[in-house]
């Protein structure tokens, strides 16, 4: 899920986690002064957390608004789920600040206008972090703008948060339960929301009924109190990146992103035929997410598997019309075929697909009726044409804004020649690859990846259209940078790990995350930037 797994707390959160134990135990035996300033190591760490998560979900992000605006197909397919994103993503921010302003409230106790500390600059050390007086004081303070206490407005506000995050209201959610994968990870989710931000008093040892904003800031130090805000807005931001990494992923993200539906039709037989035999073609939606196949329709009438065959008749052009459906979406996306019948027919087939990609080599197997291969003559509008060393012909699109070529069959028969075909196609530029993590000739197409592969020394990046795709086009990795937890990003010239690089993901945890960044990659059509590639170290 793009980075976002079923985990309520990684190996980082524990260890804050227990130290805060420890210091709120050592605390109780008025051991002052390191408990201060363990207390600032602790929220110090956090703030380092905080920053690496905050990275990741803007990303995410980025990547879900250019998804989403990039065409039709793409509104379509991810406009409930990115609204959905950018809401938890407006409550968080609003939220997180909320309490930084708290924060704010107590670190500037008695401090001049002048000098006051500002949003996001409260320092580890400073003069009253040892105060256990003024947290509760300014906890018991009136709310302005509320009317009821600071305590008393946070705990309200976190209540709300909770119940924000863990209420499935929204239609594309309700309509996704039916997915029992789906299903299971939102309900693991809102167990985990419902733990981090719960309110519910506690009874102590001496059955005394403790409140939570109590056990924030009773008799606690200054440091103690911003340090346990501090692991809330963790908190926020650990919950905030999960819910939009998984509307990301409910939207259908993945390595190969599909946000647009391309009618395609792809003949399965030539499109010049004689008298009784069959035309047959595939009719697909280009790049189709294979885990929803569509309806093909075709006059009317469904096609199994998506292919049109019907015998041809007569002579001349054919053409027929057609739509296909994509699951869960009411739109016709409309495509018309056409395939010629005639005596005299030359059969012309791209092998990869029924488009040509702009400076690239398409590979084309032709062939007439009652003439050698070596008989031929091919030219074609706007391209170059070759012979491939295993005889098919390769017709190169030259660069430019040609929209279309059309391919010429002539053929020499005892000296004179003459046409004997033709056909017509649409010209494309190449689609952008993605960059994959290689462990030598290895492409690994999952975001998890064990740290023995990633430092052996044999791991790279590889440009690819993905195994299941037809498309074989060649790129070369010219860079890369890797991003890890801290921020630190350490940029790799060609397509290896550096030392650098493997130094750093050797003292990585298991349950780390890295981000493949600024991929630039070079092949066919010229240089291109690809997508980042978020991956979590694991054992």
């Amino acid at each position: 899920m793009g980075g976002a797994k079923n985990c309520p707390e990684t190996p980082r959160q524990k260890m804050i986690g227990m130290m805060y134990l420890v210091l709120t135990a050592m605390l109780a035996l008025n051991v002052s002064a390191e408990i201060i300033n363990g207390f600032r190591t602790v929220r110090g760490s956090m703030e380092s957390s905080i920053a690496s998560s905050k990275s990741r979900t803007e990303d995410v992000m980025a990547n879900f608004e250019r998804e989403y605006t990039k065409d039709e197909g793409g509104r379509q397919k991810y406009e409930e789920w990115y609204t959905i994103a950018k809401a938890i993503y407006s409550k968080s921010e609003e939220f997180y600040d909320y309490i930084e302003d708290f924060k704010l409230g107590i670190a500037n106790n008695g401090r001049k206008e002048s000098e006051k500390y500002e949003r996001y600059a409260i320092p580890k050390k400073y003069d009253g972090d040892d105060d256990t007086n003024w947290p509760d004081h300014y906890a018991e303070m009136i709310d302005p703008a509320t009317g009821r206490e600071n305590q008393e407005e946070l705990e309200f506000r976190m209540d709300d948060y909770r119940k924000y995050m863990t209420e499935a209201d929204s239609e594309c959610i309700k309509r996704k339960m039916s997915d029992a994968k789906f299903a299971h990870e939102w309900e693991l989710k809102i167990a985990m929301f419902k733990e981090l931000f719960r309110t519910d008093d506690e009874i102590s040892q001496d059955n005394e009924v403790i409140t939570w904003t109590q056990s924030i800031f009773h008799q606690m130090p200054a440091a103690a109190v911003l340090a346990l805000l501090t692991k809330y807005q963790n908190d926020i931001r650990m919950a905030e990146s999960e819910m939009v990494n998984f509307m990301f992923n409910a939207a259908g993200s993945s390595n190969f992103v599909v946000n647009t539906v391309i009618p395609v039709v792809v003949p399965q037989s030539s499109i010049i035929l004689k008298p009784g035999e069959h035309y047959r073609a595939r009719i697909v939606s280009g790049m189709v997410d294979t885990t929803q196949l569509p309806q093909v329709f075709v006059n009317g009438v469904e096609c199994p598997d998506g292919i049109y065959d019907v015998a041809a008749s007569g002579s001349g052009t054919r053409t027929f019309n057609g739509y296909i459906l994509v699951p869960g979406d009411t739109t016709h996306y409309d495509f018309q075929g056409q395939y010629q019948v005639d005596n005299s027919s030359v059969a012309i087939a791209n092998v990869d697909l029924n488009v040509m990609y702009i400076d690239y080599d398409n590979r084309f197997n032709i062939s007439a009726p009652g003439v050698a291969g070596d008989k031929l003559r091919v030219d074609a509008t706007n391209a170059k044409v070759s012979r491939g060393s295993t005889g098919e012909w390769i017709i190169h699109p030259n660069p430019g804004n040609a929209k279309k070529t059309t391919v010429h069959v002539r053929a020499d028969k005892d000296g004179r020649v003459s046409e004997v075909g033709s056909a017509e196609f649409d010209l494309k530029p190449l689609p952008r690859p993605d960059a994959y993590v290689a462990i030598g000739d290895q492409i690994i197409e999952k975001d998890q990846i064990a740290k023995k592969y990633l430092i052996s020394g044999q791991a790279g990046i590889r440009a690819s259209y993905g195994a299941d795709i037809m498309l074989k086009a060649k790129f070369t990795i010219t860079s890369f940078a890797v991003q890890f937890p801290n921020g630190e990003r350490v940029k790799c010239e060609g397509n290896k790990f550096n030392a650098k690089v493997i130094s750093n993901i050797k003292g990585l945890s298991f349950g780390s995350q890295i981000v493949i960044r600024d991929v630039k990659a070079t092949g066919p059509g010229g240089a291109r930037t690809l997508r980042n590639v978020p991956i979590e170290v694991t054992k």
